[in-house]
């Protein structure tokens, strides 16, 4: 029997789907970060509220609003075998249950709390291999998402990008950076990592590093490409920094609706 090698990755990448009172509204991606026993999916902002957070405009033309979100998860011992969870986005007092940053939803990021979910492995992006690979304009990075949503596939695309802007200065004072890469709305949400097969690499400090496997560090979460329709064609996207997720889970700042 052929041995079948996944990416573990590519495990990390769920693809998500939006629904209000059952009725699907869009789709995106997230993944699983993980703080001692406590786990939280990580997806945009914009994708759990339906909402445009610069604009605050409906993103559905039905003007309706996620109460729930369907997350495709791994079953324990099975890698790659996965089947659909439904969660919960707000209590039952109509509450978001989600965390978000302390700047508030002007970061598009949100975290949202997972009960413990019987024969399921989560696998935390956080709890892969991280090399201290240094972060600089111009190199190659990789989005993991599903732009064609659900169905096509339950492991993601690697969608090549390159670091636009300079990934350490905080732009509008806030921390993201820009690649240049064509993507699909499905994408939101996605993770982003620097990613190497060459045996070698830069680290923080501009020291060459080597390795006899795979290189590999999380950098940030996809957002999507910036911009009303006229700015689309220049083909940037948003990715907000990976620091932001431990901002929002020791900030501890409930979600919120405007």
């Amino acid at each position: 029997m052929a041995i079948i090698h996944i990416e573990l990755y590519s495990v990390a990448a769920k693809p998500i789907e939006m629904q209000f009172q059952g009725q699907s509204l869009s789709s995106g991606t997230a993944f699983i970060w993980q703080v001692n026993q406590q786990a939280y999916l990580i997806t945009n902002w914009h994708n759990i509220t339906g909402i445009n957070p610069q604009t605050k405009q409906h993103l559905s033309p039905m003007v309706a609003e996620p109460d729930s979100i369907v997350v495709y998860l791994d079953k324990a011992g099975k890698l790659g075998e996965r089947f659909p969870t439904t969660l919960d986005l707000r209590d039952g007092n109509g509450n978001p249950l989600w965390l978000e940053h302390p700047k508030g939803h002007i970061v598009d990021v949100v975290a949202l709390p997972l009960a413990i979910i019987p024969e399921v492995d989560f696998h935390p992006i956080n709890a892969l291999t991280q090399f201290p690979m240094r972060v600089s304009v111009g190199l190659d990075a990789f989005i993991l998402g599903y732009p064609f949503g659900i169905g096509v596939s339950t492991l993601p695309i690697w969608k090549r990008a390159s670091i636009a802007s300079e990934p350490e200065i905080s732009i509008n004072n806030l921390p993201y950076f820009y690649v240049d890469t064509a993507s699909r709305p499905g994408m939101s949400g996605s993770p982003v990592i620097l990613y190497s097969d060459s045996g070698s690499f830069i680290d923080e400090k501009g020291n060459r590093g080597i390795s006899t496997a795979m290189t590999t560090r999380f950098i940030g979460i996809y957002s999507g490409r910036i911009g009303a329709e006229d700015e689309l064609k220049a083909q940037l996207g948003t990715v907000w920094r990976a620091e932001v997720i431990e901002q929002i889970i020791s900030g501890a700042r409930p979600g919120q609706i405007p």
